[in-house]
């Protein structure tokens, strides 16, 4: 079999790190072709990336630039939740490693998602795609939007309907929690329980800000989060890994969304003795049974944005723990993200806690 692959994200690196230690040799389609990207990769190639995605036009004229003759398929993760035309296009190329356009459009129509997750007894926060008489308590999303960064707090004024391509839902208390699991197309195995946290910013308060892995939640919690990947495969035949995002309240769950398609917990789970590309591949060939060892300690990532506009060095010294580093002589926009940090532990609160503190550590480095 052939041994390269192609990986499109919005941001690939740890992928791209995880296919290349599976032994591929990876093409990488990023929006930001960091340091470590293009070191893991034998090309890596940038796109430009907006609130919408991708710009399709761009990222179409770069995949015809590659020779994708010994290509096995591309695999993709964020930067096409609502793109599901992009992949169609990619898939008339090169062949889609996971699932396929139309489960990915059918899951990231909200009208759609959330009236299965009705039909499947699945709880989830109130949605509404009509004018509110009281938009008080609700927030404003867009269809197919990810990472956060599109959620904002509905305006309170009466009769003010969403926009083409939004809807409104009931903003909830909780922690947010997620589940990151392998499926078959029928059957879904755990790799992980996570929590995550937000980055908010004036323009963005529901930022995606970070996550740690072995989370430790009621098994009240696990067993609905473990009842949602389960029916949602069932009902749509999911494949490979995907990830299931959720509010906790006590021991209560609301599901939020899936990601049909790798997720961002990936790298707090990806090791030499556990490699989640090569699980990825096998679990959309409709097999999961020769499972890795998920490793036992808990593994936390941190996304730093930086707090102005930067322009870094053209030579500086990363710590170890930071990864996702832009190219030397970068200029980083005010809110962009700037790097990722990672702290392991044997629990998660303590994994949690390191990275807060190395990122204490780094923005005193940078001097802010």
């Amino acid at each position: 079999m052939n041994k390269k692959v192609i990986i499109a994200a919005v941001s690939a690196r740890p992928y791209v790190q995880a296919a290349r230690a599976a032994g591929y040799d990876v093409i990488a389609i990023d929006a930001f072709a960091d340091v470590d990207t293009q070191s893991a990769a034998v090309e890596a190639y940038s796109v430009p990336y907006g609130q919408n995605g991708f710009d399709a036009a761009r990222f179409a004229a770069c995949l015809d630039s590659i020779d994708c003759s010994d290509v096995v398929g591309l695999a993709y993760a964020s930067g096409f939740d609502g793109a599901a035309e992009l992949l169609e296009t990619i898939g008339r190329k090169v062949p889609l490693i996971g699932n396929s356009p139309k489960v990915v459009r059918n899951l990231k129509r909200p009208l759609q998602f959330f009236t299965l997750l009705g039909v499947l007894r699945v709880p989830y926060p109130e949605v509404s795609f009509k004018p509110l008489e009281n938009a008080s308590g609700w927030l404003y999303k867009q269809c197919g939007g990810s990472g956060g960064v599109h959620i904002r707090k509905a305006l309170p004024l009466s009769s003010i309907g969403p926009q083409a391509g939004y809807y409104f839902q009931r903003e909830v208390a909780g922690v947010p929690v997620s589940l990151l699991f392998a499926a078959d197309g029928m059957q879904i195995k755990v790799v992980g329980f996570n929590r995550q946290w937000v980055s908010p910013s004036p323009a963005m308060p529901y930022r995606y800000g970070g996550a740690v892995s072995h989370a430790d939640l009621p098994e009240t919690v696990r067993q609905q989060l473990i009842y949602a990947a389960q029916q949602l495969t069932l009902a749509v035949g999911l494949r490979g890994l995907n990830s299931v995002d959720a509010i906790m309240d006590g021991d209560q769950v609301m599901v939020l969304e899936i990601n049909p398609r790798l997720s961002a917990t990936f790298d707090l789970y990806q090791t030499a003795d556990c490699n989640l590309f090569d699980l990825h591949l096998r679990a959309c060939a409709r097999d999961i049974s020769d499972w890795p060892p998920i490793p036992k300690r808990a593994k936390a990532h941190y996304i730093v944005y930086a707090p102005c506009n930067l322009e870094l060095p053209d030579s500086a010294e990363w710590p170890d723990w930071v990864a996702d580093i832009p190219p030397p002589g970068s200029v980083v926009g005010v809110d962009s993200p700037l790097c990722t940090l990672f702290a392991e532990a044997d629990s998660a609160e303590a994994a949690q806690q390191l990275v807060m503190l190395r990122a204490q550590a780094l923005l005193s480095l940078i001097g802010q």
